[in-house]
């Protein structure tokens, strides 16, 4: 269930990262809006990213 969670959290912010800047190209948000929102969705996707994948020791 977390590992759900987590993989859908990272959805949701790899969109917030792609969605603001072509809705910014597009004329319908301005940069002082953009920004903020791709913070936040980087940072949600640096936090949430390592709950769900999976890293196996190479040793």
């Amino acid at each position: 269930m977390k590992k759900r969670l987590a993989q859908l959290l990272s959805a949701l912010a790899l969109a917030g990262t792609i969605l603001p800047p072509c809705l910014f190209f597009a004329g319908m948000l301005t940069l002082a809006a953009v920004q903020p929102w791709m913070l936040g969705a980087a940072v949600l996707w640096f936090v949430a990213t390592p709950f769900w994948m999976e890293h196996k020791a190479t040793d």
